[in-house]
C-alpha cells in the first residue's frame, strides 16, 4: 500500500507516524514507566510530550504543557515541529534513522529538553493566558474548535492556527493547574476517542509525577534548612570551643609583652627567650583556628553552595588586603570579566580560601624579599568551571611542599602551622571544587582554585 500523504503538504507521512492501536497499550506502559521515576518536573514533562507525538505512541504532530502560576498559566515545554516545513524535515529524518522515538526515555538528556523548550520559545510565551480559572470549567479532556466558548481555547487555537485542539486540562479542587495541548497541524489527522482518551490517561499520569516532584523539591529545601540549622549549631559550638582553646595561649603571650613594656631595661638579658615565649604561644592559637577551620570544612554535608557571583567577593578580598601588600611593597592587581560570573560556592567558604592563598603569597614575597614583587589575581570562566587564580612572582615552591602543597603539616613561613593549604583543600572540596599548585614557565607560582559553573 503506498504511503499517505497529509493534506495540503505534498509529504508521506512516514509508516511510524500512524495511529496504530495495537500499540498503544506498550505506549502508555513506557510512558508510565518513565513518570513514575521521574524526579525532575522536565524529565515528566518531556516524557508525557513525547509518548503524545511519538509516531510509536499516539502521533500527535506536536504537543505543549502550561503550568499555572498564580494568576497565568505559563508556556512550559513544546515537542514537535514548528511549521509545516520543519515537519517534513523531521519525518525524513525519522524514517531514515527508523528508531524507537521511546528509546530517548530510558536516559534523559536535559540539555535537548533545554534545547526544545528554547526552539519553541516565542510560541509558548504566546500560549501564556491570564485568568486561568476561566479554563477550569473542563474536567475531561476534548476537542477545541474555533467557535468553542472557552476563551483560553480560542486563544490557544489562535496561537497556533489550529483547526482542531485536543486540550487535556489537569484540575484540582477549586483550581486548574495545568494543561497540555495537542494537535495534527499539519496531517489534519481525526482524533478518534480512544486516542483522546490514551492522551488523557498520559496526562493523568504527568499530573500525578508533577506533583510528586513538587513534593520532593519541598522535602530536599526542608532537608536543606535542617542542615543550614544544623550547621549554625556547629559553628556556635565550634566558636566557643575556640573562644576557650585560644584564650590560654594568647593570655600568655600578651602577659609577657606587659611584662616586658613595663621595664625593658631589666629584661634586655631575657629579651630574647621572652619573645619566644610570645611566638610560641601565637603559634600555638594560629595552629589551634587552622585545625578548627580544617574540622569544619569536613562537615561537607552541611555546606549549603548555591550560585554565587564570585568576581565581587574575589574583588572583595584583595582590597581588604592592598593595605598589607602596599606595606610589603607587592603590587597586587585583579583581573576578571565585566559580566557576572556564577559558580556554585559558599561565599563564607570562597572568601576564606582567597584569603588564605592570597595571604600566602603576600608573605612569600615579604618573606624572600623578592624584586619588584607582586601577586595576580585574576577569576577565569570555563565552559564548566570557574576558575580563581592567584599567583606570586616569588621563589619557586620548596622540595617539601612541590609533591603535595595541600597535604599539610609542612611550611616555609616563620612561626607558621603548615595547614594554611590543607584548610584550602578542604573548603574547596567541601563545596564540589579543587584547588591546584604549579610553577608557571615565566617564574610565577600559581594557585588555582576550581568550582562548578552554575547552570
Amino acid at each position: 500500500m503506498p504511503p499517505r500523504r497529509a493534506p495540503g503538504s505534498g509529504q508521506s507521512i512516514p509508516r511510524s507516524l500512524r495511529f496504530s492501536a495495537s500499540r498503544l497499550l506498550v505506549a502508555l506502559q513506557r510512558v508510565s514507566a518513565t513518570l513514575e521515576q521521574a524526579a525532575e518536573a522536565d524529565v515528566a514533562a518531556w516524557a508525557a510530550l513525547v509518548g503524545l507525538t511519538a509516531g510509536e505512541g499516539l502521533g500527535f504532530n506536536r504537543a505543549f504543557l502550561l503550568l499555572a502560576d498564580g494568576d497565568q498559566l505559563t508556556g512550559w515545554l513544546g515537542v514537535g515541529p514548528r511549521d509545516r516545513a520543519e515537519a517534513a524535515v523531521l519525518w525524513a529524518e525519522l524514517r531514515r534513522r527508523v528508531s524507537d522515538p521511546f528509546e530517548r526515555l530510558a536516559a534523559v538528556d536535559l540539555g535537548v529538553i533545554a534545547a526544545e523548550r528554547a526552539r519553541h520559545a516565542v510560541t509558548l510565551q504566546r500560549l501564556g493566558f491570564t485568568g486561568p480559572e476561566a479554563c477550569a470549567s473542563a474536567h475531561r479532556a476534548f476537542i477545541g474548535r474555533p467557535q468553542h466558548p472557552n476563551p483560553c481555547v480560542r486563544h490557544w487555537l489562535a496561537v497556533l492556527e489550529s483547526e482542531a485542539l485536543a486540550v487535556f486540562p489537569m484540575v484540582e479542587p477549586g483550581r486548574i493547574s495545568g494543561v497540555v495541548l495537542a494537535d495534527n497541524f499539519v496531517t489534519r489527522a481525526v482524533v478518534s476517542p480512544a486516542r483522546l482518551e490514551a492522551g488523557a490517561t498520559i496526562v493523568n499520569a504527568l499530573h500525578g509525577a508533577l506533583e510528586r516532584t513538587r513534593l520532593l523539591r519541598r522535602l530536599q529545601d526542608e532537608h536543606r534548612r535542617r542542615l543550614a540549622a544544623e550547621h549554625t549549631t556547629a559553628l556556635l559550638e565550634a566558636a566557643r570551643t575556640l573562644a576557650h582553646d585560644v584564650k590560654n595561649p594568647l593570655a600568655v603571650a600578651g602577659g609577657v609583652a606587659r611584662e616586658l613594656l613595663s621595664e625593658p631595661e631589666a629584661y634586655r638579658d631575657v629579651l630574647s627567650r621572652q619573645l619566644g615565649v610570645i611566638a610560641s604561644a601565637i603559634g600555638r592559637a594560629e595552629h589551634r583556628l587552622a585545625t578548627l577551620v580544617e574540622e569544619l570544612a569536613s562537615r561537607s554535608e552541611t555546606i549549603a553552595a548555591a550560585p554565587l557571583d564570585v568576581g565581587p567577593l574575589v574583588s572583595r578580598v584583595v582590597e581588604a588586603f592592598r593595605p598589607l601588600a602596599e606595606t610589603g611593597r607587592v603590587d597586587v592587581a585583579v583581573s576578571r570579566p565585566p559580566g557576572p560570573v556564577l559558580a556554585i560556592a559558599d561565599p563564607t567558604l570562597l572568601e576564606r580560601c582567597v584569603e588564605n592563598l592570597l595571604g600566602n603569597c603576600l608573605q612569600t614575597l615579604c618573606e624572600t624579599g623578592s624584586p619588584e614583587p607582586a601577586v595576580r589575581v585574576a577569576v577565569v570562566p570555563g565552559e564548566t568551571e570557574v576558575a580563581v587564580e592567584v599567583a606570586n612572582n616569588g621563589p619557586p615552591l620548596p622540595p617539601a611542599l612541590r609533591d603535595d602543597p595541600f597535604a599539610g603539616g609542612v611550611t616555609t613561613h616563620r612561626a607558621g602551622s603548615g595547614l594554611g593549604l590543607l584548610s584550602v583543600r578542604r573548603l574547596a572540596e567541601s563545596m564540589g571544587g579543587r584547588v591546584t599548585c604549579e610553577d608557571d614557565p615565566a617564574g610565577w607560582v600559581r594557585f588555582v582554585l576550581r568550582l562548578r559553573r552554575a547552570p
